[in-house]
């Protein structure tokens, strides 16, 4: 991975998959209303791009979602 791989975000990886960043995210959190197919593509690009998720992020929205039913 180079300096300019080091930030993927959820946006490029749903700019490579051809689906929504919310798509991208329900993907990577395996919800159910995300057809196994897209899950997949999201994951397949995820790899390709060397998308990794932010810690302090997604603690943050762990957070949050709890916080909201």
């Amino acid at each position: 991975m180079t300096d300019e791989n080091a930030h993927v975000t959820q946006a490029q990886v749903a700019a490579a998959a051809g689906v929504a960043r919310a798509t991208v995210s329900y993907a990577l959190r395996d919800n159910p209303k995300i057809p196994p197919e897209t899950v997949a593509r999201v994951r397949a690009a995820c790899e390709r791009l060397g998308y990794r998720p932010n810690p302090r992020v997604a603690a943050l929205m762990a957070h949050i979602r709890q916080a909201h039913p």
